[in-house]
């Protein structure tokens, strides 16, 4: 009986194990993807801004 819950514990924490760095993936790709685009949004609010002080 002892193999049958080592094999229990492998296959329930791998997949505990499994989903955590797949949540922890996504976050990171989510919080990349924000940054990027606040940074985009950012450098176009700067470019306009600028276009704009050339206008006075």
């Amino acid at each position: 009986m002892g193999n049958i819950a080592w094999i229990e514990l492998v296959f329930f924490y791998g997949i505990a194990m499994g989903f955590g760095i797949w949540q922890w993936q996504k976050m990171r790709r989510e919080v990349r993807q924000s940054r990027e685009a606040r940074a985009a949004r950012e450098a176009e609010e700067a470019g306009s801004s600028d276009a704009g002080d050339d206008k006075n």
